[in-house]
Formats: C-alpha cells, structure tokens, sequence
C-alpha cells in the first residue's frame, strides 16, 4: 500500500510533526538519537572518532536483536562520552565479515579504533555496562 494515499497514517505523521515542533529544546534534546546508524560510508570515522565506541551488529528478523537495542539506547544515554553505533548487518555484510561476527546480536566494543572486546546474544545491561566501565576505567 502507497503510504501517501495512507490518511491514518498521514494523519499520525501530522500529529509527530506537530508535536515535535511544540516540543522544548530538552525535549528534542532527549528525543535526538543517540545510537549512530553505521554503514560502509560512516564506519571507519565513526570508531576512529571515538576513544571508545560500542557498536551493535544486528537485523531486522533477528528477535533478539529487538530485545537488545532499547539496552543499548540506555546506555547511550548514560554514557555519552562513549560513541554508540548499530549496523545492520543484512544491509552491510562487509563491515560484519571484516569483525567475524558470525552471530547476532554481535556487540563489538573499540578503544581507539581497534576491536578490544565483544559480547554475543542477547545479554542483560550489566554485562555490556561492565565492560564499558573496565574500558573507562572506572
């Protein structure tokens, strides 16, 4: 179905954009997103851009990739000196061949734009929050 000719949904789009227009700067500041979205054209600035960067190797059919991004979204928020990215793996098979990941959800954390650590499946926050700390050293 053509999403144009969709009036609910417009409908539905109509009333986001109203909404965000209304909203406060600290509004829009927690609405921004935090998880960069990765491809072949952004990946490689990405880690080299951040002394530590975490980031979710996972695909839209994968049910436990679904049950691990609102973790990672968390953590993006509570630790923002860490770069947090998400790359899907279908749409980029030669960024997830290059890091081996074989399983999904893969999460790869970098210190300095090399692979130090990585987590597979999908695991509770302290799991990945604990890695992150020892990275920080904190």
């Amino acid at each position: 179905m053509n999403e144009e000719n969709d009036p609910e949904l417009q409908k539905l789009l109509e009333e986001k954009a109203k909404k965000l227009a209304m909203s406060t700067p600290k509004e829009k500041e927690e609405n921004k997103e935090v998880v960069a979205h990765l491809d072949s054209n952004n990946f490689d600035s990405f880690i080299a851009s951040h002394k530590i960067a975490v980031v979710d190797f996972w695909a839209e059919w994968c049910a436990p990739c679904l049950i691990l991004a609102p973790i990672i979204e968390e953590l993006a928020h509570d630790y923002p000196q860490v770069g947090f990215g998400k790359v899907n793996s279908d749409e980029n098979p030669d960024i997830s061949s290059r890091y081996g990941v074989m399983s999904l959800p893969t999460v790869i954390f970098f210190k300095n734009g090399e692979p130090v650590d990585e987590v597979l499946g999908a695991v509770p926050r302290e799991e990945i929050e604990t890695r992150i700390k020892a990275l920080l050293g904190e």
